[in-house]
């Protein structure tokens, strides 16, 4: 065991389509389930006052809920409430506001991807100089920090590509490395380059996809695409895993809880060595083991689902296989589990790095990718035959038609009961839309990268134009209403861990626009969203059955585990323009508060 290990492993850190009624109609209730006898046993808590959206279809709304130990025993009206309160039951007086299910994600990296999200936050920024001048500000303010590092600047707001020479007029005496909204790319100025040891001989990580930009003579000029940046990123001193990794569980997890998340699924484990294949195995199991000690002693305040990720093309088939289902079997708890595997094939559109069936605008190229089609559903099949769930980041239309091949071929070779999904979804061609629906393919979506958020929009009209865009980006509303399962997350680190907050992605999601920005429009112009009863199943049911819990979380039921959260007001009387605006007022999970606002 090595030293970072054991320092890991000693660290504690006490963290703290459904039937409803609409905001025009009263609520109604359904008939509730028969009194319970006398001598029921005393609930630990009874939840009563307020409105109870459940998210059973059979049972939408009720008055009461009572939990005993970690499960839910009562759910009904207040008066049968009343035989399981006892002397020592906790009563939570919810009046004026709304009880529901605690939120699951299926998409976000909250285990140790916050160092992609550490200092200056370029997000707001919209030229050049609001970048430079947020970056020189923060560097005066931080004289101590040996390396300026930062998130969230936009090639479209620069102009072009960035260069070191002008990220040398913020700060020129210390390295700088400054990752863009995606947190694919990044930024150095020269002394990040020299500490980073990025020189004219430095070999691209995978060239046409992973690489580094270069001046005709072969040059590092100071952009880094696709994650290219990792090696310098640990070269310069920037990581620091025997600190950081407890530090940024510790403190992601807690803004979660506060935001209502109960349980989530985090799609490859983003340490700086996420492309090194050995290091990433190397990485995983650490965090899982440290997360384990967690378990063990009541801390993981969380249930978290964790899979290794396939990003590198030179990782053995059969290995990454092998490897994920050790690890499943390992952890396999309803707290802490090992599922499935993610394939990150390909960058981002903006970087002209995503697998395009068609040519980006005034360009001859289609992009590329680490993982081709071919390679893909080889994995895919690999998987399903180990009992695995795949899931498939898709970014390009190229990306989307190789990873629909993927499903369909492996449903037709008798892997009917895989729950494999498409995660983003950004570019689809129509045709695959259709087949999407057709094969009633489950989703998971990030609203927010769907609107006019940090000028997300601009690259996609300008590397995609505006009819593609209208044709192909962001289709998703086509598979909800043809069944397909959907879910909804943030995506952190690619979004700050401010946005992971469920509520802003489901105001997002029905308004189709950015929830902190009054001026924000729909974006494509005319896009339709979810009904408030559909972006609730997406963040409380539906990724609970994507993950194969459905029979124990996602909905307020007897015999289901007590994953419970108490919002400060109910949804269904309030504009959709203030869902965000909402609060969660405590978290329960497993039977245990785990928040609870002052």
């Amino acid at each position: 065991m090595n030293h970072m290990t054991k320092t890991l492993l000693c660290c504690v850190i006490p963290l703290i389509g459904l039937a409803a009624c609409s905001k025009d109609e009263p609520a109604k209730l359904a008939t509730p389930p028969a009194p319970a006898p006398a001598s029921a046993e005393s609930a630990d808590y009874v939840f009563t006052g307020g409105k109870v959206y459940t998210v059973n279809e059979n049972q939408p709304w009720a008055e009461a809920v009572a939990v005993k130990g970690n499960k839910i025993v009562y759910v009904g009206d207040a008066a049968g409430a009343g035989k399981f309160t006892g002397d020592d039951t906790r009563v939570i007086d919810a009046t004026g506001k709304m009880v529901m299910p605690g939120f699951i994600s299926t998409h976000d990296h909250l285990i140790v991807s916050g160092w992609i999200n550490l200092g200056v936050q370029l997000h707001d920024g919209k030229s050049l100089d609001d970048y430079l001048n947020a970056i020189k500000e923060y560097a005066d303010a931080h004289p101590d920090e040996k390396v300026i590092r930062g998130m969230g600047w936009n090639a479209e707001n620069i102009g072009g590509e960035p260069t070191a020479e002008m990220l040398d007029r913020a700060v020129s005496d210390r390295p700088v490395i400054v990752i863009d909204y995606t947190a694919h790319d990044a930024w150095l100025n020269t002394k990040g380059l020299e500490h980073g040891q990025v020189t004219k001989d430095t070999p691209d990580p995978i060239p046409g996809v992973s690489y580094w930009v270069r001046d005709d003579e072969g040059n590092p000029t100071g952009m880094a695409k696709e994650v290219s940046y990792l090696s310098a990123y640990m070269n310069m001193g920037a990581w620091d895993p025997e600190t950081m990794i407890p530090q940024i569980q510790q403190n992601q997890y807690a803004a979660a809880v506060s935001y209502g998340m109960t349980a989530f699924l985090n799609p490859g484990v983003i340490t700086p060595r996420v492309t090194d294949p050995e290091g990433m195995f190397e990485d995983t199991e650490v965090v899982l083991a440290y997360l384990s000690d967690l378990e063990k002693k009541g801390e993981l305040t969380m249930r978290t689902f964790a899979q290794p990720v396939f990003k590198n093309p030179i990782l053995d088939t059969e290995r990454f296989i092998s490897k994920a289902v050790e690890y499943s079997r390992q952890y396999d708890s309803d707290i802490l589990r090992a599922f499935g595997v993610k394939i990150h094939p390909e960058g981002t559109f903006n970087a002209r790095t995503s697998l395009m069936l068609e040519p980006y605008e005034g360009t001859d190229t289609r992009g590329s990718a680490n993982v081709m089609p071919d390679r893909m559903m080889e994995l895919v099949l690999a998987a399903n035959e180990a009992n695995l769930d795949a899931i498939i980041h898709v970014d390009g239309s190229g990306t989307a038609r190789g990873a629909v091949d993927a499903i369909e071929a492996s449903r037709k070779a008798g892997h009917t009961d895989a729950r494999n999904a498409l995660h983003h979804i950004y570019w689809v061609h129509p045709d695959d839309v259709k087949r999407i629906e057709d094969m009633k393919i489950p989703l998971n979506i990030s609203p927010i990268f769907y609107t006019d958020w940090a000028d997300g929009h601009k690259p996609a009209i300008a590397m995609l134009g505006a009819e593609r865009t209208q044709k192909e980006f962001a289709r998703f509303m086509g598979p909800l209403e043809a069944g397909c399962n959907i879910a909804l997350s943030a995506d952190v680190p690619s979004a700050p861990l401010s946005l992971d907050a469920p509520l802003l992605g489901v105001e997002s999601v029905i308004t189709r626009r950015d929830p902190l920005n009054d001026d924000s429009e729909v974006f494509p112009p005319g896009a339709t969203g979810m009904t408030l009863e559909q972006a609730l199943a997406a963040v409380t049911i539906n990724p609970a059955w994507q993950i194969r819990m459905e029979d124990k979380l996602g909905s307020l039921e007897v015999g289901k585990l007590a994953d419970i959260i108490v919002i400060d007001k109910n949804l269904f009387d309030i504009d959709p323009t203030d869902i965000s605006e909402a609060r969660v007022e405590m978290t329960m999970m497993d039977g245990v508060i785990r928040y609870q606002s002052n």
